[in-house]
């Protein structure tokens, strides 16, 4: 039984470095070296869980010790446009086209805030990788875009497999207060729905991603309980320098509050 955690260095980032680089992704949109920086999604302290859960799991635990990278899988366009339309494979090969999204540049991003060093194994290591490669299947299958209230919603439906739930949870509070103050009140709606559907969903960072890029689409939502994705109003990012006050003053004091969690540990 594992008695440490296998995240040895966690990266941390600090709440007035939270605040900026929150700020910095109003500025400039969900670009990758921001996500990186702001949510360390590779490091936070739920990733044990989910590491124990995917080794707990037949198909996870052979994958993460075969060390299987998917990165290359996912780079291989010209094979992965070939499939049949409707495929995994193919839908996310023109999702990647259509969104302009280089999967190559998000993973040397990515390598800027993570390495084999932060982690305790191989396999943890593994799996790190593996959960960044697959954050655009993860749209593909949920059907969430890449504006800013589909990644929101990306987010609340990866609840249960966020290595960083409270950090994610303060990026979507954020965003909601946002949406209310721009008068998109349709944008909470939608991440409660994504909410529940992610309750429901299997273990994606455990699945065999390489073999099913053949299989059709609906069949992959069916493997991994996921209901057919709802319409959404897309919301775009917005460009100006400084956020509102308010939406500034509401993430200083969400920054340095302590959750009732925080309150019953200390």
């Amino acid at each position: 039984m594992r008695t440490k955690s296998v995240v040895v260095n966690a990266r941390k980032l600090g709440p007035l470095g939270l605040v900026r680089e929150i700020a910095r992704a109003r500025r400039m949109g969900p670009e990758p070296e921001t996500v990186f920086r702001l949510l360390r999604p590779f490091h936070g302290p739920a990733f044990d869980t989910i590491y124990d859960r995917v080794m707990a799991d037949e198909t996870g635990r052979r994958i993460l010790r075969e060390g299987r990278s998917l990165h290359p899988v996912l780079l291989d366009f010209d094979r992965l446009r070939s499939l049949p339309e409707g495929t995994l494979g193919h839908e996310y090969g023109r999702f990647m086209e259509t969104n302009q999204i280089d999967i190559a540049s998000f993973a040397t991003a990515s390598l800027r805030h993570m390495a084999r060093s932060d982690y305790a194994n191989a396999e943890a290591w593994t799996l790190a990788n593996r959960k960044r490669d697959i954050h655009e299947i993860v749209h593909v299958i949920s059907g969430y875009g890449t504006d800013v209230l589909g990644e929101m919603c990306e987010l609340a439906f990866n609840v249960r497999e966020d290595a960083r739930p409270r950090a994610s949870g303060f990026a979507i509070r954020v965003n909601v207060s946002i949406f209310r103050r721009l008068g998109y009140q349709h944008g909470e709606a939608a991440i409660s729905e994504a909410f529940e559907r992610g309750r429901r969903v299997g273990l994606m960072v455990g699945a065999d991603w390489e073999a099913m890029m053949d299989w059709r689409l609906e069949d992959v939502r069916a493997h991994l309980r996921i209901s057919n994705p709802p319409p959404y109003e897309p919301i775009p990012a917005r460009g100006e320098a400084k956020l509102p006050k308010p939406v500034l003053t509401d993430l200083m004091r969400a920054a340095f509050s302590r959750t009732p969690d925080r309150r019953r540990a200390a």
